[in-house]
């Protein structure tokens, strides 16, 4: 996963680039097909929004895979997704995880059917489904402005908590890197480097949440606590805002 960063970041350039050139500079009669791999591409990013959902438990309001949008002044229409949760029930971890979920999970499938169609025997069909199915995660793999919007949303809305979640985040992937330089294990695929990270990631956080039942219960390994002594509890703190606001990432 470390090395695999920068790889990460220029295909987030390319594809930001490639969509573009090709949504604005392709004419007819390539502008149709253009548009149908954009389609496309807009329901595979939406799909990737809605499983990192489901994986990280966030609630979600409402799914629009796909929908048509009408320029009326400009005289022309275009297409767009969106999965819509309540933001103020995201932590900063999730907004994140949510947010990039279409780079990421895009960026392993698009270079998967890369290695298929360049090193492996495939027939015709399968060819022509691999390169369409490449062209149209290109065109939308980017995280889109709504996409981004909603981590620093996530952030305020508990910016203690927020900053807990990146401190254990960073104490859990300085821990993987050490391990991995350790038994030299850097070669190995991003999907374990993650599975590793999130496991000592729950690993401190329960690890704390039991540590502070614990010192709260005024006990501690059989020996009572001053009540004098007062410790902030390691938890996330209820945010609740005047109103409920419904939040769209597209």
């Amino acid at each position: 996963m470390f090395e695999e960063a920068p790889f990460i970041l220029g295909f987030w350039i390319f594809s930001v680039i490639f969509s573009y050139l090709a949504l604005k500079y392709v004419g007819p009669p390539f502008s149709g097909i253009i548009q149908v791999l954009a389609m496309a591409g807009i329901i595979i990013h939406e799909l990737c929004h809605l499983v990192m959902c489901i994986i990280t438990r966030a609630p979600i309001e409402k799914v629009s895979l796909i929908k048509k949008i009408d320029f009326k002044e400009e005289q022309r229409f275009g297409y767009y997704g969106e999965v819509q949760t309540q933001s103020h029930r995201i932590s900063f971890l999730q907004a994140v995880m949510i947010g990039f979920a279409p780079l990421y999970i895009s960026f392993w499938i698009f270079f998967f059917l890369l290695e298929k169609v360049t090193t492996l025997q495939v027939d015709a069909v399968g060819f022509t489904i691999s390169v369409l199915i490449m062209l149209s995660i290109s065109l939308t793999a980017a995280p889109s402005f709504a996409d981004l919007l909603i981590i620093p949303k996530a952030f305020r809305n508990d910016s203690y908590y927020s900053m807990y979640q990146i401190f254990l985040l960073s104490i859990s992937s300085l821990l993987t890197f050490t391990i991995l330089s350790t038994f030299k294990l850097h070669g190995i695929h991003g999907l374990y480097v993650g599975m590793i990270i999130t496991g000592l990631y729950l690993g401190l956080k329960y690890g704390f949440r039991i540590a502070n039942i614990l010192l709260h219960k005024n006990k501690f390994f059989g020996k009572k606590i001053s009540s004098k002594r007062k410790f902030k509890k390691l938890v996330r703190r209820r945010f609740r805002p005047e109103k409920v606001r419904n939040y769209s990432i597209s």
